[in-house]
């Protein structure tokens, strides 16, 4: 009996320990550009990822990917049998700079993940397909519009019944945002591309999710949401919500 219960304890050791090297592993890449490596302080990439329960094998959407942190550290962990459609709208290709973008994905370099090149209104998905739906600093932006720059009003509702869809049964949307003084209402989204946590709970419900966890490790007691989030008082430093969410 000592022995079974011997085993049984080094089993469930060595099964944590794997998952811990897991996202480790990944943050410590060699390959990884030296510039990610400089945002992982404050960004806890390895926290992030555990808190939102990427494993290898699954199929990952992140909305908005942007210049691709998060896609990057997502396609090493969930592998060769795992895939990452990395989204951007026309808007955002722009402000990150093609030449990026290319550097990060030229020659194949991330083998599992395809660009996704599509307007929000227009984002066309698969069913049933991702566990894993990541929007990482980008809630905000569902409430954004600089027709301009080429932003125009996202249809929220339309868009996250889409990604309710895409969702398998059992798939989380993993949520990261820029915190927004409480009763802040969407035009911060706007104003100081920041959302109150509280309305990323009351949409979310609205639109077809639970709350399945929020976390507090990213927050920031020192930042009381009134800046925007470029201001050099706080640009790399605002207290972020991070939430996961099921779809009923």
């Amino acid at each position: 009996m000592l022995k079974l219960l011997l085993f049984i304890s080094f089993t469930i050791f060595t099964a944590q320990s794997l998952a811990t090297d897991l996202y480790q592993l990944a943050v410590e890449s060699a390959n990884r550009p030296a510039e990610d490596k400089i945002a992982d302080t404050r960004r806890q990439p390895e926290k992030v990822l555990r808190f939102f329960d990427i494993q290898p094998g699954q199929n990952v959407l992140d909305i908005f990917s942007g210049a691709g942190y998060y896609t990057e550290l997502t396609s090493k962990i969930v592998g060769e049998s795992g895939h990452i459609d990395a989204h951007n709208n026309n808007a955002y290709i722009r402000y990150i700079g093609e030449d990026k973008l290319l550097k990060r994905y030229r020659a194949n370099r991330l083998a599992n993940v395809s660009q996704l090149h599509q307007e929000a209104n227009d984002l066309s998905l698969c069913t049933s397909c991702y566990d894993r739906v990541l929007m990482v600093l980008t809630f905000h932006d569902l409430f954004y519009v600089d027709k301009a720059q080429g932003w125009p009003k996202i249809d929220a509702p339309i868009l996250m019944t889409k990604i309710k869809r895409a969702l398998k049964p059992a798939g989380m949307v993993g949520i990261v945002d820029h915190i927004a003084p409480i009763g802040s209402g969407e035009q911060a989204g706007q104003t100081l591309h920041r959302i109150d946590s509280q309305l990323i709970k009351l949409h979310m419900q609205k639109w077809g999710f639970t709350l399945k966890e929020e976390a507090g490790f990213l927050k920031n007691p020192d930042d009381d949401g009134k800046h925007p989030m470029w201001d050099p008082s706080v640009k790399g430093k605002t207290s972020r919500a991070i939430m996961t969410f099921i779809k009923n």
